[in-house]
């Protein structure tokens, strides 16, 4: 059954990327459509979907120690991610700008576009996105630190620029969240139902906007290229499958139990495929958005194979 749901919600997010991939390659829209799309999900809709979400949850300790071992796992995770990625680059001989994309690519997923409305259609509720934005909050710490050095390897940059990315409208949402949690304030009923609504919406403009990014790929060659197959199965099979193992084993060993969805979540988060917003800062900071738009392209097409059998190997571990 939660198979089915997986697969179910793939499906749905696969039409709507296609939706999206049409309308642009019939352009539909008008240029930089795309980009207005982007700023409308990250400044307003997700937000709101975030503060909405969380506002709801009565005050619970339970929740809050779960996010805290997400926290720790989403780190561990992280790590893991890069390790494996520095190691495979390392065993194919990369060079270069592909050298760094592989090592990104690898560790950052795309946890917001694609995880935030899957995680939160397979856990309604918003347990699911509360941590899901946990997650996010880590891969956001490591995205504008070494993420940005590893871009810059060559460069000289102030840690304060990176770590002023760390502030933006959806971790100021997620920290106005988590106060209206701790002191149980509701929002009134009208702006509730407005709130909500829009922020209902990241969803289909999410998925949308990945579908009109992917059309300006162009995917001669894609297919054949084995590093992003090798890509694939360490992020996307490989880690998760490891990850949840060192949760359970941590779990024997200090005697502590996870709640179910927030182990879910961290590894269904560390199972996504690569973050396109890499694919942007590939092109801002001089690298190689070509590979990085093809591992996007890629890899999102194989997830729709690997997350069900991540889900699956949740539910049978």
């Amino acid at each position: 059954m939660h198979n089915q749901i997986i697969i179910n919600q793939i499906t749905i997010l696969g039409l709507l990327a296609l939706i999206g991939y049409i309308s642009a390659k019939f352009k539909f829209f008008p240029e930089g459509f795309s980009a207005g799309i982007n700023k409308l999900v990250m400044k307003i809709t997700l937000p709101l979907m975030i503060f909405t979400s969380l506002s709801k949850f009565d005050f619970l300790v339970e929740i809050l120690k779960s996010s805290f071992y997400v926290l720790i796992f989403a780190y561990i995770s992280m790590f893991l991610l890069l390790f494996v990625g520095t190691i495979s680059a390392k065993i194919m001989k990369l060079k270069s700008h592909a050298y760094t994309i592989h090592r990104i690519h690898t560790t950052f997923g795309n946890i917001a576009f694609l995880g935030y409305p899957l995680l939160d259609s397979l856990f309604p509720g918003g347990k699911g996105l509360l941590y899901a934005v946990v997650y996010h909050i880590v891969v956001d710490s490591m995205m504008w630190t070494i993420g940005v050095l590893l871009f810059n390897k060559h460069r000289k940059i102030k840690l304060l620029d990176s770590l002023k990315h760390l502030v933006n409208p959806n971790t100021i949402a997620f920290a106005l969240g988590i106060i209206a949690f701790l002191v149980s304030f509701k929002l009134p009923y009208i702006l509730d139902k407005t709130f909500s609504g829009l922020g209902g919406t990241t969803i289909y403009l999410s998925m949308i906007y990945i579908g009109m990014m992917l059309s300006r790929i162009s995917i001669k060659g894609t297919f054949k290229e084995l590093q992003i197959y090798v890509l694939s199965f360490n992020k996307m099979l490989l880690i998760p499958f490891a990850l949840l193992f060192i949760i359970n084993f941590a779990e024997s060993l200090f005697g502590f139990e996870m709640d179910v969805i927030a182990k879910s979540v961290v590894v269904l988060q560390a199972a996504m495929p690569c973050m396109a917003t890499v694919v942007i800062m590939a092109t801002e900071f001089k690298s190689d958005p070509e590979l990085a738009a093809k591992n996007v392209f890629l890899t999102t097409l194989l997830s729709a194979v690997t997350l069900p059998i991540v889900y699956w190997f949740i539910g049978w571990v």
